[in-house]
């Protein structure tokens, strides 16, 4: 039986929703980490956030190459020597992270908005992006650091460059996270470290 355009469209959303979960390693990490990228780095699923992200991004570039698509300019580029390279990619970062509901969407349409145009956010996160690392940039990426906590940076710094299997600790608390399972009748101790990370101190 031939698909309506309608169904075709519904059937690639759905296939990009299940490639989703399988970057992410399972319906119920995706349901946690999907909508999360607006705060903080999720301690314990700090690698399937940079891989969701990451294949947003390759994503939203295969579908809308560059000179497809225009965005608003809210950082005065010409006033404040920003090029445009600058506002596409705080455009891109904002659309993967908080509108990409909307991104699949159009993505699939056989009729798109001529011309196509993609909002951003004034006070663009995608300066202190914490979901895109660049281990060649050392620098940058040490100057990023400084923009979470301890525990967060020594975490993130773990799945960029160790070359370990996580703890059992670390495997136990991540699946109990993963679950939603209750917290209550373990040790203070553990409740603090499920809640801020391995390497938390107070």
């Amino acid at each position: 039986m031939n698909m309506g355009s309608r169904d075709m469209k519904n059937y690639k959303v759905g296939r990009a929703i299940c490639d989703q979960i399988r970057v992410a390693g399972s319906v119920k990490i995706y349901n946690r980490i999907r909508n999360s990228f607006t705060g903080p780095p999720d301690i314990y699923f700090i690698k399937e956030q940079l891989a969701l992200y990451k294949w947003r991004k390759q994503f939203f570039l295969a579908h809308f190459p560059e000179d497809t698509w225009t965005t608003d300019c809210n950082f005065g580029c010409g006033k404040l020597g920003f090029s445009s390279e600058i506002h596409s990619m705080a455009a891109i970062h904002y659309n993967i992270t908080e509108n990409f509901d909307q991104v699949l969407k159009l993505a699939f349409e056989d009729s798109r908005p001529d011309p196509l145009h993609f909002p951003t956010d004034y006070f663009s996160s995608w300066f202190q992006n914490k979901f895109e690392w660049d281990k060649v940039k050392e620098k940058e990426l040490l100057q990023k650091l400084t923009t979470v906590d301890l525990s967060t940076a020594v975490h993130i710094l773990s799945v960029l460059y160790s070359s370990s299997p996580p703890s059992l600790l670390q495997l136990a608390i991540r699946r109990v996270v993963e679950l939603g399972l209750s917290l209550e009748g373990i040790p203070k101790e553990v409740q603090v470290v499920a809640r801020r990370g391995l390497y938390y101190i107070e």
